[in-house]
């Protein structure tokens, strides 16, 4: 019985360390592993939220690049359109001086 004792110390030692072992040295590289992916996750969302914010502005650039707008906003802005006005806009096919 004595050296029943001794073999079952020696295999639980063994057994914990091939337990322990790899989570002491691989755990900091999991640990970053979870935090790279989480952080990809935000800035793949923050990519898509910029992204639909330049195509917006893209756009908006379009519009007043072709005139379509920036007559009828200047005028909404320094409040020169009454309510029931209508507004007229005279299209200058010509692009650039």
């Amino acid at each position: 019985m004595k050296k029943t004792q001794p073999v079952k110390k020696s295999r639980l030692i063994i057994l914990a360390l091939a337990i322990l072992l790899p989570l002491i040295l691989a755990g900091p590289r999991y640990y970053r592993l979870i935090n790279s992916r989480r952080e990809e996750a935000k800035l793949k969302r923050s990519l898509l939220i910029l992204e639909a914010e330049r195509e917006v502005v893209r756009r908006r650039f379009d519009e007043y690049r072709k005139g379509t707008v920036l007559e009828a906003k200047a005028r909404d802005d320094l409040g020169m359109i009454k309510k029931g006005e209508k507004v007229y806009l005279i299209k200058n096919d010509k692009v650039g001086p």
